[in-house]
């Protein structure tokens, strides 16, 4: 079903970008053609943004000035390639016939004249910023009305099968060739998988704070830049994780 939603949004969204872009006094065809050029624009800003930390403000700005530039460029970029193919195609030229008929005599480009709005930065931005922002709200509905379904996770104990649910994982602990996973109701399982694979196992919720410990970021009672809380268990952050544990938990 997320699947499903997600597609339809975007079908949407290029057709009312396309709809717009129409106005310009493009046909149907081409309009859909440049609508969805914005499409780029708006997933890589949805994927970098979120990527950015303001724990320094100053470098915090600075990167979504870069980022915004970058998306703006390549933006243009895309659109002004999809109005050179949408020119040649009026003129019944081939791709070959087309870029070579552009690229190998300058003076034609004085034909290209792309409308203005369509490669208005502040057009742009509105634009990706508003698909992007469509999107994120679509993702926190679908989370919340189509919750995650936990897969169970099998492994064996003691010669034993035991089968958890990740959200029954407080954290692992590594002991030099063993590993322990604590679980709610204070059971705790041996396991010979090393640490590392574990995280591998888990996936996103389980953060490494240490070379010894991997924890359920949903159960962390307290976080401070030397030691996680769980239960009233107190687990050591080591150096090497302090930073990716005060971006994840503190900031």
């Amino acid at each position: 079903m997320k699947v499903l939603l997600n597609t339809a949004y975007w079908i949407l969204s290029i057709l009312v970008v396309a709809l717009m872009v129409k106005s310009t006094g493009f046909s149907f065809l081409e309009s859909l053609m440049l609508g969805t050029m914005y499409l780029p624009g708006a997933v890589a800003a949805k994927l970098l943004y979120p990527q950015v930390s303001f724990k320094r403000r100053s470098q915090g700005i600075m990167n979504v000035v870069f980022i915004t530039l970058a998306i703006v460029v390549f933006e243009y970029l895309l659109i002004f390639m999809t109005y050179l193919f949408i020119s040649n195609m009026r003129e019944g030229l081939n791709v070959f016939q087309s870029y070579t008929y552009y690229f190998f005599d300058y003076r034609h480009y004085s034909k290209l004249v792309v409308p203005h709005i369509l490669v208005n930065p502040l057009f742009l931005s509105v634009i990706i910023v508003l698909l992007t922002l469509g999107n994120t709200y679509l993702d926190h509905w679908m989370a919340n009305h189509y919750p995650k379904i936990e897969t169970p996770i099998t492994f064996c104990s003691d010669r034993k099968k035991v089968t958890l649910l990740p959200s029954e994982i407080m954290y692992v602990e590594s002991c030099d060739t063993e590993v322990y996973v604590h679980a709610t109701d204070e059971r705790i399982f041996r396991n010979k998988t090393n640490i590392s694979g574990w995280e591998a196992l888990l996936g996103a919720d389980f953060v490494r704070i240490h070379r010894s410990f991997l924890v359920n970021s949903n159960k962390v009672d307290k976080a401070t830049t030397d030691t996680i809380t769980i239960k009233g268990k107190d687990l050591p952050v080591s150096l090497k994780y302090r930073e990716s544990v005060t971006d994840k938990f503190i900031s």
